[in-house]
């Protein structure tokens, strides 16, 4: 297979693939750039640049400004063979904070967390979110502009990296960054751990649980665990900050939950498709029968013996998106726990996906939710009861200041 090019059939019948399953199964047109009625001109204009794109990186572009215009988290195109893909990644990652753009960490130790960026390649990070907005384009602006540090290796050739920073005493300098291989040891280098912990911040009183993901089983079975180990705490603070998602916890919500509990509004194109999430129950239809939606019924928690019921505090940043959404939205809605942080990513899933072969793949957000009340959630995500927003000097300090203001509220 050519490493560097799909044949021009190859590419029209991607382009062909993606609209076919944009009519059928797409359900976030609230949100994208483009509407139902206006696909035909879409995919006459991406047949164009499908057939003018000269390489395989070129072509991943196109389609990447295709799904650009859906707007949403949960659709995208995927080619595990484009050369730069995968091969080298930036040594840091940037954090927006309120309009400046920071270092959040340097696999290289070469700067320091809450170093002010100045330039990247002779760009401010702002021209580069801006430049690179068709590819990122989210509902939700803080996940789009989240989304640039993934594009950014992809259009920068040049093996080390020209930064420009101003530092914590207001000196600029410029400094050489070199690229890292995806793996390489130091890019993975996090502040997350690798594996669900759990410790006593007040010994027998104020219990702590870190949970990096849920992408696989034994995230959420060692944080049931946990609450077990913790059931006679005050209170138990449950940190999902940095937890993209992967599959509900349906478990621990059950364990952790004291009082009834509802799950999202969910509205599809199809309604089969709400059948097997659902089973026989009413689904509602609006005039134009555009999309059929299912509408939650409330449901009993635990035996009271077999829960954990004391205080909950969830600790919530930018980054948590998906199952973890799914995981916390509940708590919120009816009040079981206090969410303290930052809003989160405001997508969550079910999407279609269509594997074109082994190393191309597709997918569109199949499934919109919407919270138990009607209000909107995606694009928009879950507010906190207790916003926390932090600055250059609590990075630099590496001073947790979402969890001082949790132990602050118990």
């Amino acid at each position: 297979m050519d490493e560097q090019h799909l044949k021009v059939e190859r590419r029209i019948f991607i382009v062909s693939e993606t609209i076919r399953l944009i009519e059928r199964a797409f359900v976030h047109w609230d949100d994208a750039k483009v509407k139902p009625d206006e696909l035909d001109q879409v995919a006459e204009t991406f047949f164009e640049k499908a057939v003018e794109a000269e390489t395989r990186f070129d072509f991943a572009k196109v389609m990447w400004e295709l799904f650009g215009l859906l707007r949403n988290a949960h659709s995208g195109y995927s080619d595990t063979r484009i050369p730069e893909y995968g091969n080298e990644v930036l040594s840091f990652s940037l954090l927006e904070l309120k309009d400046e753009w920071v270092v959040n960490r340097d696999a290289a130790n070469i700067l320091k967390s809450g170093d002010l960026v100045l330039s990247i390649e002779g760009k401010s990070p702002s021209e580069w979110s801006k430049e690179l907005e068709i590819y990122t384009g989210l509902a939700n602006n803080t996940s789009q502009h989240s989304r640039t540090e993934f594009f950014l290796p992809y259009f920068i050739q040049n093996k080390s990296i020209e930064v420009e920073i101003e530092d914590q005493n207001h000196s600029r300098k410029t400094v050489m960054l070199p690229r890292l291989a995806r793996n390489d040891e130091r890019f993975h280098v996090t502040n997350q751990p690798s594996e669900t912990e759990g410790k006593w911040i007040e010994k027998g009183k104020v219990a702590y649980i870190r949970i990096p993901s849920f992408g696989e089983p034994h995230y959420e079975n060692r944080a049931v665990e946990l609450v077990q180990e913790y059931g006679h705490a005050r209170a138990i603070i449950v940190d999902v900050r940095g937890n993209g998602g992967g599959s509900t916890p349906s478990e621990l919500t059950k364990k952790l939950m004291d009082r009834p509990y509802r799950w999202w509004i969910e509205r599809s194109r199809h309604p089969e498709w709400l059948r097997k999430r659902h089973g026989s129950a009413d689904l509602l239809f609006p005039e134009n029968y555009s999309y059929a939606e299912w509408r939650p019924n409330w449901q009993e928690p635990a035996d009271e013996r077999e829960r954990y019921n004391g205080q909950i505090l969830f600790l919530t940043d930018r980054f948590v998106g998906s199952a973890t959404e799914d995981f916390i939205m509940p708590f919120k809605d009816n009040a079981r726990a206090t969410v303290i942080g930052e809003r989160t990513w405001g997508s969550t899933g079910q999407p279609v996906w269509k594997r074109i072969d082994e190393d191309i793949y597709i997918g569109v957000g199949s499934i919109r939710a919407l919270f138990p009340n009607g209000e909107p959630f995606e694009g928009i995500g879950i507010t906190p009861d207790i916003p926390v927003e932090r600055r250059r000097e609590d990075l630099y300090n590496n001073r947790d200041v979402v969890l001082e203001k949790a132990l602050e509220f118990i």
